[in-house]
């Protein structure tokens, strides 16, 4: 958890560690502003969290793909409706 403290006091540090250099100047300004500084904490550290999800997820679903779709061999049946 040592990025989330980062995220705290620096909140311009974590985007630009990201690769985010857009979000890391406006977070900058937003840090040069006292009073914008918990805001910019706030948004880093969602980001933050984001990412970390979005990574999570990634990975769960490359690691339950199945090996062959068992569905892809089997005939297609058409199915009628009877009128009665």
């Amino acid at each position: 958890m040592p990025s989330f403290k980062m995220d705290k006091i620096f909140p311009c540090a974590k985007f630009f560690a990201d690769g985010r250099t857009g979000a890391g100047l406006v977070a900058l300004l937003m840090q040069a502003t006292i009073v914008l500084w918990p805001l910019a904490a706030r948004w880093a550290a969602q980001a933050h969290e984001r990412l970390r999800i979005e990574r999570l997820l990634d990975e769960l679903s490359e690691s339950n793909l199945p090996a062959v779709d068992p569905y892809a061999s089997a005939p297609r049946k058409k199915f009628r409706q009877l009128a009665l």
